[in-house]
């Protein structure tokens, strides 16, 4: 993580370091992100970026960090479903909070995507990083939906929760090329108010609760 050197940095200063580097690290494959580059348009000297991060993996994993708590601050600013609501409402209400983060902010997104699935750089920091997130949340919901009588009995939380965490990471991706959405970021979110859009998740959620849920045909 940052040095308290970073951290020491006015604000706006750690937010250009940060922004500058989340573009670069967007555009390209983490062996071909250039510090230098960063550090080039940040106006900093190379041997200040060392003054704030151990090296290029810290940086890295920063920004992983960096776009989880931005994805975590976006999902406290939407309605929470009724807490009396079933467990496939909460299901439909993460999916769409990472579709929403998707589309708002496509290369903290990409990041995450580089990270989780299409690259994973580094698998031991990414396995302990779902451990404490996406992996763990997915199996203690599906095992609380089990015994609560939502989740069919003979589903596998752990396979349960892979298949669930796979289609997190990749359907924001779907999502925006199936609409054939650009320049995501300008979007406010009456999109997902759109008719295409609302069938999109329904049908997502039809088809999870066709395979999970104890009794399919009452959804």
């Amino acid at each position: 993580m940052p040095k308290d050197t970073f951290y020491n940095l006015p604000q706006d200063k750690r937010q250009r370091i940060l922004i500058i580097a989340v573009t670069e690290f967007a555009a390209n494959p983490y062996d071909v992100a250039s510090i230098s580059e960063i550090v080039r348009k940040a106006g900093i000297a190379k041997g200040s970026f060392y003054q704030y991060f151990e090296d290029k993996k810290d940086l890295y994993h920063t920004l992983i960090e960096y776009a989880t708590e931005e994805k975590r601050a976006l999902l406290e600013k939407l309605p929470v479903p009724d807490v009396n609501g079933d467990l496939f409402s909460y299901f439909r209400y993460q999916f769409l909070a990472n579709v929403i983060f998707e589309v708002h902010h496509p290369r903290l997104a990409q990041i995450i995507f580089r990270a989780f699935v299409e690259e994973v750089p580094f698998p031991e920091m990414t396995e302990e990083l779902r451990r404490r997130g996406t992996t763990q949340f997915f199996k203690q919901l599906i095992s609380q939906g089990i015994l609560h009588g939502d989740v069919a009995h003979w589903v596998d939380p752990d396979m349960a929760a892979f298949m669930l965490e796979t289609v997190f990471y990749q359907f924001g991706k779907y999502f925006i090329n199936r609409l054939g959405l650009t320049n995501t970021e300008d979007l406010d979110l009456s999109l997902f108010e759109d008719d295409q859009a609302q069938q999109l998740m329904d049908n997502l959620m039809e088809i999870i609760e066709a395979g999970m849920k104890a009794n399919p045909e009452n959804r």
